[in-house]
């Protein structure tokens, strides 16, 4: 049965007689609010406190929880004791300070030559004279924030052709261009046409390791042709020059390594063949001594060729005439056909540049583009159907901003390793760039292609992502695209990736089209 209020008067004028209390009202307030809450009773008059309380902070609500503060007269006392602290009115001058010490920044950044950085100033001082609180100083903050990191003082580096090596007083500048001797020779046009030159020049014969660093100061040279004045960019082409020819010159010794021993073992069972057979003619002693002859790192690859071909010539001819002697070893020639095989391998191996991303252990882009171009040639010729899943890690960004780009690196690389383990052997996993992903599926249709991609994306949804202790939450996308509905691998790519845009629209953490 519900207490009566008169009843909860009774008991507490009781229990201040019992406890000999004074009979205050503080006392009596305290009391009766005590008896309320111990029956159950909900009362706007005991409930002050707590309303007060819950409309300040954390850090003031764990204060008062330490202070053990139990009526309103305490809570009173409390903040009357921190308005009055010396920190808070220090702290208040110092704001002060800090905040015209900041306009006179501005304004001094705004008498500076630089017009976005003018206009950014004058926009902060209007904003901070405008509205003073934490949301406005957070709004300016990261406008300047914005503002130094797309900030690129690169074109000051232009000036370096005019003799000038600082760059961190615009008044020096100005001083040192009005007092430099102009050169009335225009030497773009003689620039343009060198530059197409030291990209021949760059370009490896042999090894294709450095194509990257080539194509980057190629693109850099035809932007600003002028850049070959520049000291760090011809240091930059020495450099580049000296390492295409250390790693051509470790290719060729690479190759003619493996030439030597093939050779060697060739010579070998030539002896082997003219000391087992009584019957052998001289043909096999001319071929011995021809083999003997080649060498590797003095001969040039047109007479080491011409060479191989008179010794292949001289072989067929003797292989027919000791046929029947051979027939007792065939299995010499069958261990010589292997390791010619290898040979054969290993120098197309040798040719080719590292299809295998280093981080995600998919394909690279590069044999992304050579595999699909195998299976556009198997469909033109057989009509053997494929399909293409574009997948894409929704808001990667954020994780990059937020658990910073070695955690990105961690989910790119854990992602990669899902695709590859629940994807058919017969399947093709490459990393397209970015957090971007492409799975090549041959011998598919639409349906099992969508019904594939979205066992991935629940994969990936359901997995716990870990980087130092804190999970990290990651979804992602996916187009899907067949071949046979496209009218090229190129269609085909395009498709998959306008499914995957219409999926990032409607919201992520899907796959387009829907079956």
């Amino acid at each position: 049965m519900a207490i009566s209020v008169n009843q909860i008067i009774r008991e507490a004028i009781q229990a201040i007689k019992d406890r000999g209390l004074v009979f205050t009202p503080d006392n009596y307030a305290e009391v009766f609010c005590e008896i309320a809450k111990k029956n159950g009773v909900t009362l706007p008059e005991c409930q002050k406190l707590e309303k007060y309380v819950a409309r300040l902070n954390d850090d003031f609500k764990d204060q008062l929880k330490q202070k053990n503060v139990k009526n309103v007269d305490e809570l009173f006392a409390f903040m009357a004791s921190r308005l009055n602290s010396p920190s808070i009115i220090d702290n208040s001058k110092l704001v002060s300070s800090l905040l015209l010490m900041n306009k006179r920044v501005l304004q001094s950044i705004s008498l500076l030559h630089n017009k976005n950085a003018k206009e950014l100033s004058e926009s902060s001082i209007e904003a901070l004279n405008r509205r003073l609180d934490v949301a406005t100083v957070e709004k300016v903050k990261d406008k300047w924030f914005d503002f130094l990191t797309d900030y690129d003082d690169s074109f000051l580096k232009r000036l370096g052709s005019y003799g000038i090596k600082k760059f961190d007083d615009l008044q020096s500048i100005v001083i040192e261009l009005d007092n430099a001797t102009i050169k009335e020779l225009d030497s773009t046009q003689i620039y343009e046409k060198i530059i197409p030159l030291i990209a021949m020049m760059l370009e490896p014969s042999i090894t294709d390791k450095i194509s990257d660093d080539v194509r980057k100061i190629n693109k850099i040279l035809k932007s600003d042709p002028s850049l070959l004045e520049d000291g760090q960019t011809r240091e930059k082409i020495e450099e580049l020059t000296k390492k295409r020819i250390e790693l051509d010159k470790a290719e060729i010794l690479n190759k003619v390594g493996v030439l030597d021993k093939v050779l060697d073992g060739i010579n070998n069972q030539i002896v082997s063949l003219i000391s087992s057979s009584s019957k052998s003619s001289s043909t096999m002693q001319y071929i011995k001594d021809d083999l003997s002859s080649i060498n590797l790192r003095e001969d040039s690859f047109e007479g080491i060729r011409d060479k191989m071909l008179t010794i292949a010539d001289a072989l067929d001819g003797e292989v027919k005439q000791l046929g029947e002697q051979m027939v007792n070893d065939q299995k010499t020639i069958k261990e010589l056909q292997e390791r010619v095989n290898k040979l054969e391998t290993d120098l197309e191996s040798a040719r080719s540049q590292s299809k295998e991303d280093f981080l995600t252990k998919t394909g690279t882009k590069k044999a992304l583009v050579e595999e699909l171009e195998r299976m556009e040639q198997k469909y033109n010729r057989y009509g053997n159907d494929y399909g293409v899943c574009f997948f894409d890690i929704d808001h990667f960004k954020r994780i990059n901003d937020v658990y910073g780009h070695e955690a990105g690196d961690v989910v790119l690389a854990t992602i990669g390793k899902m695709l590859r383990k629940y994807s058919r052997q017969a399947d093709f996993v490459g990393r397209y760039g970015g957090e971007e992903f492409v799975i090549l599926l041959p011998e598919i249709t639409l349906a099992d292609a969508v019904k594939f991609a979205e066992k991935m994306r629940e994969i990936v949804q359901n997995s716990k992502f870990m980087y130092k202790g804190e999970r990290i939450d990651v979804t992602a996308s996916c187009g899907v695209a067949i071949r046979s509905a496209s009218t090229g691998s190129n269609a085909t790519i395009e498709e998959a990736d306008k499914m995957l845009y219409q999926a990032k629209q409607g919201g992520r953490n899907k796959v387009m089209p829907e079956c």
